[in-house]
């Protein structure tokens, strides 16, 4: 499987970011009550106009529109992403569905494209009227999105962008409509800097290095980049020294010309961060062949794709990667989900995969929380909002999921959602950080 199951974390051993950034990030409670929402026909001083729900029919199920990468450079990702969105919408509806009612899914495909997502979700809404928005892959995407579902006043949960900059459009724009799933670009970066620091102080692999010093390569993605200026305050803080910034395009493929630069630079550690399977399979395939001793090569998301690991080969043997909240076997045993998804499928389940299934079951969560389909349809946003900062912490497949006040889902440990590191073994990933809960030890053979 492409996750190993998951241990529980010693929270001392961890550091938990949930707290510090809700109070980073969320307005202060005295500004938001000064934001008057609608209460079904009022009007209010925002975007946000109407009561909730795309219009669905009143008396028919709920009906979810799911928006992801289906076609272009990531349609990989997307069709993982609708076979897990499926599967939690037919285990809710063998379950007796939400209110006693079957959940409908509608797809909307973003290409990977800012524009594209923007105009299929006012598809969603508009055309197929539907209650509320979930999906999400790319940043770029998801900012462009929720600018739609606040002029409709749709609720909507972002599954799988990343950005810090949805937190803060959210919260200056006061987009109270919109939910965060995923952890941000932060729990990345904190990741990345505890793993280094621990392992330059256990000498693992190559380490410890003398110089200290890192390439970076970096998508020119929202996602790419705002991970990779989070990378250099981190490397700072334990005394890292950034040789070497590279940005490289979302469909790009060849990195012989920025690879062979910095093996010049003889960098002690390259680090890259891209969504792109093709690219990343590439990128550690062409690593390898550049012939660069006694250098790790650690790698951000992109070679926990199947994909990417099948192009790269047994290059990519050895690389270390991570997502900022992953699959978790033991939770989806418990749910049922993994069995579900090895019935429909012979791929592995990726983090992606989990994170769908998960966005689904939580919108179904909370609109079960309201007395009925028709009183969740004719809710404010207030009361939308609400509904979802109270309710319970939910079982999902990276976590037990709740929202702060600035309405990111909590992170940084095991109550809620932690970082967790992979080492890429013959196209497989092995759970092998932080090394206090790994289910397995890193293999420093390959290096």
């Amino acid at each position: 499987m492409d996750v190993t199951p998951m241990k529980s974390i010693d929270n001392s051993t961890m550091t938990d970011h949930s707290n510090g950034n809700s109070d980073k990030n969320s307005l202060n409670r005295g500004s938001r009550r000064k934001f008057l929402r609608t209460t079904g026909a009022g009007i209010t001083v925002t975007s946000i106009a109407g009561c909730l729900g795309g219009g669905g029919d009143s008396g028919g199920g709920l009906q979810i529109g799911f928006y992801g990468p289906l076609s272009g450079p990531a349609s990989n990702i997307g069709e993982q992403k609708q076979i897990a969105a499926e599967m939690s919408r037919d285990l809710i509806n063998e379950d007796g569905g939400v209110h006693g009612q079957d959940i409908e899914l509608i797809f909307g495909d973003s290409e990977s494209q800012p524009s594209a997502g923007r105009n299929e979700v006012n598809r969603l809404i508009q055309q197929e009227g539907v209650d509320v928005i979930g999906g999400g892959f790319h940043s770029d995407v998801a900012l462009a999105t929720i600018e739609v579902t606040a002029d409709q006043g749709t609720p909507q949960v972002v599954d799988e962008a990343v950005s810090s900059e949805i937190v803060t459009k959210i919260n200056e724009q006061e987009l109270w409509n919109v939910f965060k799933t995923t952890p941000p670009s932060e729990a990345y970066a904190v990741g990345w800097r505890q793993l280094i620091e621990q392992f330059q102080e256990s000498g693992t692999g190559y380490f410890p290095y003398e110089d200290q010093t890192i390439a970076l390569i970096g998508e020119d993605t929202s996602y790419g980049l705002s991970i990779m200026d989070l990378m250099e305050s981190e490397l700072d803080e334990i005394g890292w020294e950034i040789i070497s910034e590279g940005e490289v395009s979302l469909d790009a493929t060849d990195f012989t010309s920025l690879l062979s630069r910095i093996q010049s630079e003889d960098p002690d550690i390259v680090w890259a961060v891209q969504t792109s399977s093709s690219g990343a399979g590439n990128l550690a395939r062409q690593f390898s062949e550049t012939g660069f001793e006694d250098t790790h090569f650690f790698h951000n998301y992109g070679l926990t794709i199947s994909d990417a690991r099948e192009t790269a080969g047994g290059a990519a043997d050895g690389a270390l990667t991570m997502l900022n909240a992953g699959r978790i076997d033991t939770l989806l045993e418990e749910q049922g989900a993994l069995e579900a998804w090895s019935e429909r499928t012979d791929m592995d389940m990726t983090g992606s995969a989990a994170l769908s299934y998960q966005n689904i079951k939580i919108i179904a969560e909370y609109v079960s929380a309201f007395d009925s389909l028709d009183a969740f349809r004719s809710a404010s946003v207030e009361e939308w909002e609400s509904t979802v900062l109270n309710h319970e912490p939910i079982m999902g497949g990276s976590g037990y999921i709740s929202y702060q006040d600035n309405h990111q889902a909590a992170w940084g440990s095991t109550d809620t959602q932690s970082a967790l590191g992979y080492q890429v073994l013959d196209q497989e990933l092995n759970f092998v950080w932080p090394s206090e809960i790994a289910s397995t030890e890193i293999d420093t053979s390959v290096y």
